[in-house]
């Protein structure tokens, strides 16, 4: 059994704050170790519940924070960006299941470090008129391909998210939103023994999960950006079109296409910072 897992930084118990997933700094070195060992909960869940095979996808910022001589060795690890498909680099149809661990709240939704790919560009994501997370670009592909959500671990925020969108899905809440910036948090050895639990139970039923997904191709994408600047490069490109200072639209056939786009607008956007 196959099974591909994603790992972000900002749903991960113990994360609060912006600081703790920007390289070069003391905060940033704790908060990857947790990343790493909430990553190892996962891959031993994932191993307990029958997989035969794990692909790790290091989905945080520069997508190169899991510390790869601590993560468990049964697994391989995608590692760095750009690539094509982003934080869910490493599926495809053959795998029985995805998990995603450590991932937030959507842009423009309550939640710890909510946002949506990029903090900095984006203000909101919308798809087919669905307020768009990471979990609804990246688990609505691997449903494209065939290929079941299982579990997602982060914030309550995120797991009302997740009920709306992939109501088969596991929710596996580590912490409490009390703000952007504030969290009510289990232990970090606490969290990882629940994630380890629920991702084992998951897979165990992975065969019979159902494919599910809030949006299907084609899909109407509009990004909203925080500065009418990122609106004026991003319309340069002949698929945009401008609805307003801030927004512009865009239309794809899939979730792949959305995904290349959007990843796209974020790199123009870190490169006028």
């Amino acid at each position: 059994m196959r099974i591909m897992i994603s790992v972000d930084i900002e749903g991960v118990a113990g994360v609060n704050e912006t600081i703790q997933g920007r390289r070069g700094n003391p905060e940033y070195e704790v908060a990857r170790r947790l990343m790493t060992q909430e990553a190892n909960a996962a891959i031993a869940g994932a191993f307990d519940g029958g997989a035969t095979e794990v692909t790790v996808a290091d989905s945080h910022g520069p997508m190169r924070n899991i510390i790869a001589e601590d993560l468990d060795e049964r697994a391989r690890l995608v590692s760095g960006k750009p690539r094509p498909l982003s934080m869910i680099q490493g599926v495809d149809e053959n795998h029985d299941g995805v998990v995603l661990i450590g991932y937030h709240a959507a842009a423009s939704n309550s939640g710890v470090l909510a946002h949506t790919v990029s903090g900095m560009a984006f203000h909101s994501i919308d798809i087919n008129g669905v307020r768009a997370g990471e979990p609804t670009l990246f688990g609505g592909y691997a449903a494209e391909i065939g290929v079941p959500l299982l579990a997602v671990s982060g914030d309550d925020c995120l797991a009302r998210e997740i009920s709306e969108q992939f109501p088969s899905a596991h929710r596996i809440v580590v912490k409490e939103a009390l703000g952007a910036h504030a969290a009510n948090s289990m232990s970090p050895a606490k969290s990882r023994a629940l994630i380890r639990q629920d991702v084992a139970k998951t897979v165990k039923d992975a065969k019979s999960a159902k494919v599910e997904a809030p949006c299907k191709g084609p899909l109407d994408v509009s990004v909203r950006f925080h500065k009418s600047l990122y609106a004026d490069a991003a319309v340069l490109l002949p698929m945009m079109t401008r609805s307003d200072a801030h927004t512009v639209q865009f239309r794809v056939d899939g979730h792949a296409d959305a995904i290349s786009t959007i990843s796209a607008l974020s790199l123009m956007i870190a490169g006028m910072q």
